[in-house]
């Protein structure tokens, strides 16, 4: 009996057990933000039960407790833990995670490597980042969240084009870096849509930039778009969007009309000229020109749309977005703007076994309004910008015809409400050009690409890819007549208008050929933990360039929309302002890389790529450029002691890159008819040699050195990257001017050397506890220093001029750095208000051979930082970016305008006052250290709340995501810069010798958005 009743006993007992080993069965699907995770794995905290994702993301899992934590996981993406609360179905979206080991790193031509096997120096920023960032332009998204990077605004007016630099400054010319997108090269990536980008990967030393050779030696920008994935159980729709509102930050503080007047007044006085009375200045109008030339609530927006999915053996996406800025200045009245409309169609199949064919489409539209001379001393229909700091207080935005007010003093004198007031010297009223001027830009965009990829055997794989891009953009600019006096104009005053209108029209044509062929071989057959990859391939590259320019006065017609040449009255009045222009460049390569790793532990990779370019000579038509780099995981050996280390790199690289950015045809002679001569009433077309041809001229090449540092803690937690590195360029290939005795310039010549060394830092920080709640940080700091060693025998170059100064104010120098500041140093301020001037040479006269280096417009160091939190659905951002050291050349007190406003510091700063005219001082009309000042900022790029509607709200609509974010951008600048803003980049895009000078600025705004993210 006793027996038996111990055997029901344990009968019972095991039932209950069995009974409560399987607590809870739940369900779900793990993805990220493109589409489900085949194989993530999903664990019960504590045991090991577990699955794993099937092909469509999805699981099913039953659990030994109702009260079990669950710890999802995929390679390269952050683990998340996630308590059941009651919950049986989840919907679980992965994020990537850039401090994983196993993060996959892209290093080109289809090579890959992950974080602990990479010995270059490479930085990824995921689609994650870039979707936090709501930028117009994907270049934006790399300021400040990678160190080494610098990316500074030329203007901030909509659809401006960005100043990029990888480690510095290489060179005189062009320093912007290699764009390449999905592997083809590309003038720059403006054109992308952002919420189509995977990533964005840098290539920063020469080990990782070198096998792309020709234009590698400034870096390699590399931007993967987002594919559909295979497998898929249904169709993804996406969409997400913004809108919102901009303003201004910041404003000059310059002269009131009671400060003007005092000022005007001490002037007078000392000239023994007439003052205004204190009594009449209430009766004077107090105009703030920026107040009237901004708008505060210039409209921004952006909505995207994408579908994607996939079978077994083929994959697609679709893609469209239309992006919307109005400009601060003039936006309002369609002069000042920024559209960019995109198409993008990307489909892949397996052709036949093993035989994979993928099929890309990209059709974009930028259509980008805007006003003369956003960032430049353009004069042409009037440059609002350089002089807007030059109008008066005083003046009445409208006369009493309401007209704009004439405020040039060419007009003859003004009164305003029965009061004599100055007028000044040279400006106009800048409503005139915002109204009476239109500049549009039209930029029809193609970007076709077909690739094959045959899998061979399965470690040897051929990929044959054919690209097409072309840019076809038209520019139209139309200055319309008006005249604000007709009949009645003064003897001896000039009109106040222009007699006939004026369209200029300019087509230019980029068209880019690119054919890749690659075999890569991946050795899975060796013994002993020994991998090796190795790929061999060929480029071949063509560029054609076309432009012409007409310009007609006399239409028929007075508005922009209906301007056209046939409406130009007198045929005859059409002509060629400039000659057309067309040219056209080559390119192949040959090229190898080798990437070896003994147990992940031990690390080393070799390239080597040979380029021929059609722009040198026979000689010295193709260029070499090798790279080694090689890697020790310490962390991996037995005597290490990796407890609190998960990784521990050391890693070096070396290299050689090129450069060949000239104009073609500088090796030999070559003739265009740009000249001729009238001969019996008839213009005769004549030919003109172009340059003196350099036999001699060759690849501009740099050298590459690196070590650097890789770690993770803490269960990778905190990850540190640190990199030194030294980069000279040598053979720089420079412009150098002049012309022969007989006029024919000279060709380019390889001269001088630039050397830049730095060092960089990046370290971040995650952490996430068991009730949800999670944060993160990440610092990065990159110090460059830049030295122009040599220029050949030349003397300086000189860059930079204003209309303020006669000389220019920027000089490159050997021993300083490049686009340097050069002018007088002063000593403090004599008895009279007069600068004293350093005596360089010490001979007791002050002349052009005291001027010196007197301020560097290139940052000492730049940073970022940037923090985050997430709990329960809502996720908090924000992200700061700074520039320390950087000069300011300000060259908008406008001293050659007689009587022009100044900054309020005027008033006490112990200057002599020589508001009527400059020639009154020695000294403040000169390039000094008077007008450089400290550019240095910390700007709030952006700051996001977020909130993500729980799935058991939103999945009875059909919906797996459903995110809504407010996002402030750029809303405060901390700077001693009393500027409108200390962001200030170089003058022209292919011209590193004018950076940094302020000449009358549009300054970025800052904005507030509302946005949305969708997923079906």
């Amino acid at each position: 009996m006793m027996s038996h009743f111990l055997k029901r006993c344990g009968v019972i007992l095991a039932f209950f057990i069995s009974a409560n080993s399987v607590a809870q069965t739940i369900s779900g699907k793990v993805s990220d933000d493109t589409g489900p995770l085949p194989g993530a794995s999903i664990v019960e905290k504590g045991t090991t039960n577990g699955t794993q994702t099937d092909f469509d993301g999805n699981f099913v899992l039953d659990l030994s407790n109702s009260n079990a934590t669950l710890v999802v996981s995929y390679i390269g993406y952050s683990s998340q833990e996630i308590t059941l609360n009651g919950n049986t179905q989840f919907n679980i979206i992965l994020e990537t995670d850039s401090q994983s080991l196993d993060e996959v790193v892209i290093i080109g031509y289809g090579q890959t490597q992950n974080k602990r096997t990479v010995s270059q120096a490479v930085n990824t920023i995921s689609s994650n980042r870039i979707a936090a960032l709501p930028v117009a332009r994907p270049e934006s998204a790399l300021q400040g969240t990678a160190p080494g990077i610098v990316v500074v605004q030329n203007s901030g007016a909509p659809g401006s084009p960005l100043t990029i630099r990888l480690r510095g400054t290489a060179t005189p010319g062009n320093s912007q870096p290699l764009f390449l997108v999905d592997g083809i090269q590309v003038p720059n990536i403006d054109f992308v849509n952002p919420s189509d980008i995977q990533s964005i990967s840098t290539l920063k030393d020469a080990a990782a930039s070198a096998i792309y050779g020709a234009r590698a030696a400034n870096g390699v920008v590399l931007v993967e778009t987002k594919k559909g994935r295979r497998n898929t159980d249904k169709i993804t729709v996406s969409i997400d969007g913004y809108t919102g509102f901009q303003d201004r930050v910041n404003t000059p503080d310059l002269m009131n009309t009671s400060q003007y007047v005092e000022y005007y007044n001490q002037y007078q006085t000392r000239v023994g000229g007439n003052t205004i009375a204190a009594a009449d200045i209430p009766r004077l109008p107090n105009t703030n020109w920026y107040d009237v030339l901004y708008d505060n609530s210039s409209p921004k927006s952006f909505l995207n749309a994408s579908v994607q999915g996939g079978g077994e053996k083929s994959n697609f996406l679709v893609s469209g977005s239309i992006f919307d800025q109005q400009g601060l200045i003039g936006g309002d009245a369609g002069k000042s703007g920024f559209e960019r409309k995109t198409l993008n169609l990307n489909f892949g199949t397996e052709v036949v076994k093993n035989v994979n064919l993928n099929i890309g489409a990209n059709l974009i539209r930028n259509t980008r309004q805007r006003l003369p001379g956003e960032n430049d001393d353009t004069v042409g229909a009037g440059n609002p910008f350089n002089q807007l700091a030059s109008l008066l207080p005083l003046f009445p935005v409208l006369d009493d015809a309401g007209n704009p007010f004439d405020v040039s003093a060419q007009n003859g004198p003004a009164d305003v409400n029965g009061i004599a007031i100055p007028k000044i010297n040279g400006p106009f009223n800048p409503i005139i050009p915002i109204e009476y001027s239109t500049i549009e830009d039209i930029s029809d965009i193609k970007l076709f690409n077909i690739g094959a990829s045959w899998n061979i055997m399965s470690d040897l794989t051929f990929n044959l890819g054919a690209s097409y891009f072309e840019n076809l953009t038209n520019t139209k600019s139309f200055q319309e007549a008006f005249d604000f006096r007709g009949d009645t104009v003064p003897n001896g005053v000039a009109s106040l208008g222009t007699g006939t209108n004026q369209l200029d029209e300019t087509q230019s044509n980029s068209r880019w050929s690119q054919i890749d062929a690659t075999l890569t071989h991946k050795f899975d057959g060796l013994p002993d933990a020994h991998n090796l990859e190795m790929i061999v391939g060929t480029s071949f590259y063509e560029r054609k360039f076309e432009t012409f320019s007409r310009q007609a006065q006399g239409l028929l017609v007075n508005n922009f929309g209906d301007a056209n040449f046939a409406q130009v009255g007198d045929q005859t009045n059409i002509i060629t302002p400039f000659p057309d222009f067309s040219t056209k460049e080559r390119l192949i390569a040959y090229f190898g890389r080798a990437l070896y790793n003994y147990k992940e532990k031990y690390l080393f990779s070799a390239s080597l790529r040979a380029d021929a370019s059609s722009k040198f000579g026979p000689g010295n038509r193709t260029g070499y450029f090798p790279s080694l780099s090689a890697g020790w995981v310490l962390s991996e050996e037995d005597w290490f002691g990796n407890n609190l280390f998960d990784l521990f790199k050391i890693r070096g690289s070396w290299g050689i890159s090129g450069v060949d950015n000239i104009a073609d045809d500088q090796y030999r002679a070559t003739f265009s008819a740009n000249s001729g001569s009238v001969i019996s009433n008839q213009f005769i077309v004549g030919l003109n040699q172009n340059v003196l041809p350099n036999q001699d001229i060759k690849w501009e090449e740099t050298t590459q050195a690196n070590i650097g540092l890789d770690a993770n803690l803490l269960n990778n937690s905190l990850g540190i990257t640190l990199d030194y590195y030294t980069n000279t360029t040598n053979d720089i290939l420079l412009n150098v001017g002049g012309s022969t005795a007989i006029g024919i310039p000279l060709a380019a010549q390889n001269v001088g050397e630039v050397k830049n060394s730095g060092f960089e830092a990046l370290i971040s920080y995650r952490k996430k506890y068991g009730s949800g709640f999670g944060w993160n940080a990440n610092f990065n700091i990159a110090f460059n220093d830049n030295e122009v060693k040599d220029l050949g025998g030349l003397s300086a170059l000189t860059s930079g001029t204003t209309l303020v100064f006669a000389s220019p104010v920027s000089a490159t120098s050997e021993g300083e750095s490049i686009a340097s500041f050069f002018g007088f140093k002063s000593n403090g301020v004599d008895s009279d208000g007069e600068l004293i001037f350093e005596d360089l040479n010490g001979d007791g006269t002050i002349n052009a051979d005291d001027r010196q280096i007197i301020g560097n417009p290139l940052p000492d160091f730049t940073y970022g930082f940037n923090f985050g939190a997430n709990y329960k659905g809502f996720d908090f951002s924000t992200f700061f970016y700074g520039s320390q050291g950087n000069d300011i050349f300000d060259a908008t007190v406008r001293n050659d305008f007689a009587f022009s406003n100044r900054p309020a510091s005027y008033l006490n700063n112990g200057i002599i006052n020589v508001l009527g005219n400059v020639n009154e001082s020695a000294t403040l009309g000169e390039v000094s250290d008077f007008y450089v000042k400290d550019g240095s900022f910390l700007r709030l790029r952006t700051i996001t709340l977020g909130y993500s509607i729980p799935d058991k709200f939103i999945s009875n609509i059909g919906l797996s995501r459903a995110r809504f974010y407010l996002t402030g951008e750029n809303l405060f600048v901390i700077t001693d810069y009393d500027g409108a803003d200390p962001e200030i980049g170089q003058q022209n895009a292919a011209n590193s010798l004018d950076i940094g000078i302020d000449r009358g600025f549009y300054p970025a705004p800052k904005t507030i958005l509302f946005g949305f993210q969708l997923q079906f």
